[in-house]
């Protein structure tokens, strides 16, 4: 009879070290499930909507730097996933003589960079990547006079948040962008302000 009890408090006390042991596994692999999200998530971060709060801060940034275009990310690098919808980034340009804007005085061209046997448009296509860009339309070239237009303003300042979608699937690629901007405020000429370029990044699609 004292055997038989022996054994079933060794049985219980093995079952609830079992018990316990699962709780913690399942306490761990949740744990790292959200770091790995939270991992992943940095490296496709996007600009929902261009609030007032960003306005202003861009609006100092202009004031301080006295630069006539500006691009958020700053660095100008656009690490993007397989598989990510909605990205976004955001374009600004002022006008040329600092007299106020409305809703498509400054405008902005997209050009791909086709050079390079690595990038993106060698490897996929002029095709597939002008479907990236929700919205916005590609020029083929250089000379090509294909404009978007920024339709969030602000005194002498517009801004223009870019949406970019990378299909599941998409191979590992870098892609340059060349971008132009321009004033169209005044009715009689087009006022070139500048330009610069951006940079895609195809990372891995993310597990979670």
């Amino acid at each position: 009879m004292i055997k038989n009890t022996k054994s079933k408090k060794a049985a219980f006390e093995m079952s609830m070290s079992t018990i316990i042991i699962i709780v913690l596994s399942v306490i761990f692999l949740i744990l790292g499930l959200v770091l790995l999200k939270n991992i992943f998530g940095t490296a496709t971060s996007s600009l929902a909507t261009i609030d007032d709060k960003l306005k202003t801060q861009m609006a100092s940034l202009f004031a301080d730097e006295d630069q006539p275009i500006f691009i958020k990310p700053e660095d100008g690098v656009l690490k993007i996933r397989a598989g990510t919808t909605n990205f976004g980034f955001i374009l600004g340009g002022k006008s040329k003589y600092g007299n106020d804007v409305k809703r498509g005085d400054i405008q902005f061209k997209l050009t791909l960079d086709k050079k390079g046997t690595g990038n993106c448009y060698s490897k996929i296509g002029e095709a597939k990547i002008k479907q990236w860009f929700v919205g916005s339309s590609i020029a083929a070239s250089d000379t090509d006079n294909i404009y978007n237009s920024m339709d969030d303003y602000r005194d002498d300042m517009a801004f223009q948040r870019i949406q970019i979608d990378i299909p599941s699937g998409t191979v590992l690629c870098t892609q340059k962008v060349f971008y132009d901007v321009i004033d169209k405020s005044d009715t009689t000429q087009t006022l070139p302000i500048g330009g610069g370029s951006f940079t895609i990044e195809v990372l891995r699609k993310s597990l979670i």
